[in-house]
């Protein structure tokens, strides 16, 4: 009886393992919504009574996918519970920076399905969107605690919130650098997270230095204009296709592209099927409609990317256009979040949407790079022809980190962050021009 009871349990665990295994590929390539209890039994092969019997609900199902992800990913993860000395300090973050960029490269999992849930918006927010943002603020503590460490005592005693100045930037750029490798695109990660790496230890020495003029930054919140809700009048008057249009791009920033059915926008907009039907070929056409409509909203947002008048106005125009364009995360996210939650999906046939914004991304991602190439001195970038376009990457990353620490309520204050950003990236062509000339 009891080698009968154990063979039991045996098989138990072993359908267990089955059903996260499947719930975490499928999930991973059509988000949360696109996830359900019909799919998982199709995959598994395994009745739905099974589902139900190890995991209760969907919701159930889900968290303890993220749940089992997380295990999996933690065994990969840097170890932030150690220090260095002064003199270590820049090359142990090298290392960790590292081994994070090796994590999301062998364990991408936990990282994808957490992102696409921390950017998705529910009437009732998921059991595994709260353990991820549990996760998350714990990472986020061990990161500061380790620049505890490292950083000098009399430096934190005038500024203790310079760890968690640093640790926020330092886990939101790798949510930034995340999100870029699942959008395609050459960009070497292990080259960009050293460059990081260099960036943010001369940031942390900025910090410090300025601490005891009591003058270090705070993080604490910044007052952020919120987005009014939409005239409905004029929603009217600008006819049924913005209607659809506009409740599509609510739709799809809720619930990405497999949660955004025609029958639900269509609800929302309350418009029969027939007109849908009428503006937009179908459920593709419509989504890669949503997503150009809203990069028109969102880039009348953006600063220009206009080459400053010398390159002592390098750091002031970096800085001018930055406090714009990361001061816009607050009030103009739809483009991003549909955006972002396309291309952490994975789809066999891609969406022409996806398509549309990973060309966005591209073209200004070019654009910043040609910013950098204006203003930086021609014998450097001849040294290092990479560098305008790494700056560039860099600062992708930043911005896309920030919107990410935006989305699950992270307090950040923009003129602090502006300015790490900017210490940042002129310590990397600091660390250019070194290179060069030894």
């Amino acid at each position: 009886m009891a080698r009968k009871t154990e063979r039991t349990h045996q098989q138990g665990d072993e359908s267990r393992r089955r059903i996260l295994d499947a719930t975490l590929e499928i999930a991973a390539e059509r988000g949360y919504d696109g996830t359900s209890v019909a799919l998982v039994t199709e995959r598994t092969g395994l009745p739905a009574s099974s589902i139900y019997w190890h995991f209760g609900n969907k919701d159930g199902l889900i968290a303890a996918v993220l749940e089992h992800s997380y295990r999996d990913w933690r065994r990969h993860a840097p170890d932030w519970d150690g220090d260095a000395p002064p003199e270590r300090r820049g090359e142990a973050l090298q290392d960790l920076l590292r081994e994070v960029g090796q994590a999301f490269v062998d364990k991408p999992e936990f990282w994808r399905l957490g992102l696409m849930l921390a950017l998705g918006r529910h009437p009732k927010e998921p059991a595994a969107r709260t353990r991820f943002l549990q996760v998350r603020a714990e990472s986020l503590e061990r990161v500061a605690g380790w620049w505890t460490r490292v950083l000098p005592p009399d430096a934190l005693a005038q500024a203790p919130d310079i760890p968690r100045i640093l640790a926020l930037l330092n886990v939101a750029t790798t949510d930034g650098f995340f999100l870029a490798s699942r959008a395609g695109g050459n960009w070497d990660f292990v080259q960009l997270l050293s460059l990081f790496a260099v960036g943010l230890d001369a940031a942390a020495t900025y910090l410090v230095e300025r601490a005891p003029a009591g003058d270090a930054p705070s993080p604490g919140p910044t007052p952020k204009p919120h987005r009014s809700a939409p005239d409905s009048s004029a929603t009217e008057a600008a006819g049924s296709r913005m209607r659809i249009l506009s409740a599509a791009a609510e739709i799809a920033a809720e619930r990405g592209y497999e949660g955004t059915s025609i029958a639900r926008v269509c609800k929302r907009s309350g418009l029969p099927v027939s007109s849908l039907y009428w503006h937009f070929k179908d459920k593709d056409e419509l989504l890669a409609a949503v997503v150009e409509h809203s990069f028109e909203q969102w880039s009348a947002t953006q600063a220009t990317w206009e080459p400053a008048p010398d390159p002592a106005g390098r750091a002031a125009g970096l800085r001018a256009t930055l406090t714009r364009s990361l001061g816009s995360l607050a009030t103009a996210p739809d483009f991003l979040r549909i955006g972002h939650l396309l291309a952490l999906e994975q789809r066999e046939a891609e969406p022409t949407a996806r398509v549309l914004f990973l060309d966005v991304r591209h073209r200004v991602l070019r654009s910043m790079a040609g910013w950098f190439t204006a203003n930086l001195d021609t014998d450097l970038t001849d040294h290092a022809p990479d560098l305008p376009l790494q700056l560039a990457m860099l600062l992708m990353a930043f911005s896309d980190g920030l919107f990410i620490a935006e989305q699950v309520g992270d307090d950040w204050e923009l003129d602090t962050y502006v300015e790490v950003i900017v210490e940042v990236i002129q310590a990397v062509i600091a660390n250019a021009r070194t290179n060069r000339t030894g």
